[in-house]
């Protein structure tokens, strides 16, 4: 009768160590960034050159707190609308920093930058005029939308 307890405490006891075990690994590939991590879009309402400053410094100031910039799923812009301006090779000078601020946390992954080729149109912006880091897609609005269908999150 003294061995069913024991065999109850030595269960309970490899459940606990593969529990802890597993959340030891989990908390490993965390650190390492090999986890799936939500993805985020910037949620740009004003399209101002000053919310886009924010935004991007916020995105800064959570990965300069972390050990790393993460290794996926980079926080997406979209922008389409007057906040683009801020990349255009004509206003470097005078948005040098945030332009960048910008190209560094695109080199590390943490964003993309994707600005709306119908804004460009209706603007007269030529592709020469955006950074290399800075995409571009057809129309903003949809490929904002799309995002948020395959899962992405507002930010």
């Amino acid at each position: 009768m003294a061995v069913a307890p024991l065999l109850r405490f030595k269960a309970g006891l490899l459940l606990s160590l593969a529990v802890l075990a597993g959340s030891l690994t989990q908390a490993e590939n965390l650190h390492q960034g090999s986890l799936e991590s939500p993805s985020y879009v910037a949620q740009i309402q004003a399209h101002t050159g000053e919310e886009l400053t924010e935004i991007l410094r916020r995105i800064d100031n959570l990965y300069e707190r972390g050990e790393r910039y993460p290794q996926s799923n980079p926080v997406a812009l979209v922008l389409h609308g007057d906040e683009a301006n801020l990349f255009l090779r004509q206003n470097y000078s005078e948005n040098k920093e945030i332009v960048d601020l910008a190209a560094r946390l695109d080199a590390f992954n943490a964003i993309d930058i994707q600005v709306c080729e119908t804004w460009m149109g209706f603007s007269s912006v030529p592709r020469t005029e955006l950074p290399a880091f800075v995409d571009t897609v057809p129309y903003g609005p949809a490929a904002e939308k799309a995002l948020l269908e395959q899962g992405y999150e507002y930010f």
